[in-house]
């Protein structure tokens, strides 16, 4: 992954119409694998930055005509950058208009339909408040705690986290 330019990465995920629709795709299905896959959150945060990047991803979802597929993956690398730094969120709430084109995306999720599905888990990952859990990245030794409103909801949240199968700390 340390071959890919960030230029052209910036480049593909704002094209989007017919066949550049491949080459968006290309282009977050690689900023995706180039984020969890980083041992580094600083040179990653460096080589694309969150500044650049979420506001090219947001744009996507403002695109009415983008597939359920490409949303899905761009809802991917938001949260990816999500996990890394709460920090990313104020850049996803200064695209005018992003949050509302995810909360519509939340609204005509097909359930049956798996891409759609996957879409509005990501999209509800990206919106998270008390309600949301802890969540663990064991390939970058990580604990993400959202920003809770008070101290006794991180705990309960963190209490019933450890109880869930899967959910391990050592």
């Amino acid at each position: 992954m340390a071959d890919v330019d960030p230029d052209t990465l910036l480049e593909w995920l704002q094209m989007g119409q017919g066949d550049e629709r491949d080459m968006q795709l290309i282009a977050l299905e690689q900023l995706c694998m180039l984020l969890l896959m980083s041992d580094n959150v600083d040179r990653c945060f460096e080589t694309c930055p969150p500044r650049t990047f979420l506001p090219a991803l947001c744009k996507i979802f403002l695109d009415e005509s983008a597939p359920d597929n490409v949303l899905e993956v761009t809802a991917r690398a938001i949260t990816y950058y999500l996990d890394v730094s709460a920090e990313c969120t104020r850049r996803i709430v200064g695209v005018d208009g992003a949050i509302k084109a995810l909360c519509n995306r939340l609204v005509v999720v097909e359930l049956n339909n798996r891409t759609s599905r996957d879409l509005a888990e990501q999209c509800e990952k990206v919106d998270a408040t008390d309600a949301s859990y802890p969540s663990v990245n064991t390939c970058v030794h990580y604990l993400k705690l959202p920003e809770y409103s008070s101290e006794e909801i991180m705990r309960e949240r963190l209490l019933a986290a450890t109880m869930e199968k899967g959910f391990h700390l050592n």
